[in-house]
């Protein structure tokens, strides 16, 4: 029909991810796909920047796609996200709405030429605004197709991570193939008692969690390999670091890493695995993949395989091992590798191993960071 589609959906419904898996599987002989992002600080005069420059001139007034013979897609991420001015409008919308109403855009600086814009289509995605997401202009989504992304339910969210954890651990032993319906249980009674109990407020305006953050457990749950957890007890292990990596790393006070650290995960692990709850509850709990790891030797393999770094003494006696060996070939750095910066270390080691790991640290000046 070649109208403009819109995607909208709470925050981890795979909006972007259906997009682009759509994309990915269409000809690229015939189709571009220009990604943009929108944020608060978009402006019109950015938004209209990034098209032009995607555009050449084909006749008089004629604008399209650079590829003679293509057509351009437009794929608008986060429409919401524009901050509203003074009028209550948001200014990249409002050149959206012409642009894609009308197919026509004003040249800026010059002498105000109006260009048609030709064979190009428009893709974008929101948040509702009842998330607490600005509302978009009702005559901008009129523009578009709109499709609605709904979370699974619990009971269908359970099947597909729990197929994945079975795929996944079917050479391990079979106390761990047991427990795998447990692991995938006691997950998602974590993260509705998360919800449940930490809900998003101006303060802990970051308190959002969705279904990313259970595919981030999984992520790290498929880290694991057979020979270092061959037993239950390594494996749940596993799991209680992944849900306080995911989960309570980003809680901001005490009482907020008691509650989910110290009760409800505590609680969790001796409704679920009660036959190897002292092992599981040992702190502290860190798992990493440079153990093995020498990076000054060029010719040292290394395997980078998770696995439970033990306690303090033992990380703490390889971090410094590094630090000097890194001090041989560069300038030394004096360095007091206390607990807390251990911990912080092994966290972001975690994070950045990950595929498209992303951290933030947040702290007062000095802290640090």
């Amino acid at each position: 029909m070649k109208k403009p589609a819109m995607f909208c959906g709470e925050s981890g419904t795979a909006k972007t991810v259906t997009c682009h898996s759509c994309f990915n599987n269409l000809d690229s002989d015939k189709y571009l796909v220009l990604p943009i992002n929108f944020s608060s600080r978009t402006t019109s005069m950015e938004f209209q920047n990034i098209v032009e420059e995607n555009i050449d001139k084909r006749t008089f007034k004629t604008y399209g796609p650079k590829a003679s013979g293509k057509k351009l897609l437009v794929f608008i991420d986060d429409m919401n996200m524009p901050k509203i001015d003074t009028y209550g409008t948001q200014q990249p919308l409002a050149l959206a709405h012409f642009l894609i109403g009308k197919s026509q855009l004003f040249q800026r600086g010059g002498d105000l030429e109006l260009r048609e814009i030709a064979d190009v289509q428009y893709v974008g995605c929101i948040s509702p605004a009842a998330s607490g997401n600005n509302k978009v202009d009702p005559r901008v989504i009129s523009l578009f197709s709109l499709f609605n992304c709904t979370p699974p339910s619990r009971e269908a969210t359970e099947k597909i991570y729990n197929s994945i954890l079975e795929a996944h651990c079917s050479e391990f032993s079979d106390d761990i193939k047991a427990c795998v319906p447990k692991v995938t249980q006691a997950t998602m009674s974590l993260y509705f008692t998360v919800i449940e109990k930490l809900p998003r407020t101006p303060v802990k305006f970051h308190y959002l969690f969705n279904l990313r953050d259970l595919s981030r457990v999984y992520e790290g749950l498929l880290q694991s390999t057979v020979d270092k957890f061959s037993t239950k007890d390594k494996f749940i292990r596993l799991w209680r670091n992944e849900c306080m990596r995911v989960f309570c790393d980003r809680l901001v006070d005490d009482i907020d890493k008691e509650l989910i650290a110290d009760n409800v995960l505590l609680d969790i692990v001796k409704e679920y695995f009660k036959d190897v709850e002292e092992q599981v509850c040992l702190d502290p709990c860190m798992f990493g993949d440079y153990r093995m790891a020498n990076p000054t030797d060029d010719e040292a393999e290394d395997p980078r395989l998770y696995e439970d770094l033990g306690d303090y003494t033992i990380i703490g006696e390889k971090l410094n091992n590094m630090l000097t060996e890194y001090g041989y070939e560069n300038k030394a750095m004096d360095l007091v590798l206390f607990n807390d910066a251990l911990d912080h270390v092994t966290k972001i080691h975690r994070i950045i191993r990950f595929p498209k790991g992303c951290g933030l640290l947040v702290g007062f000046g000095g802290s640090g960071k």
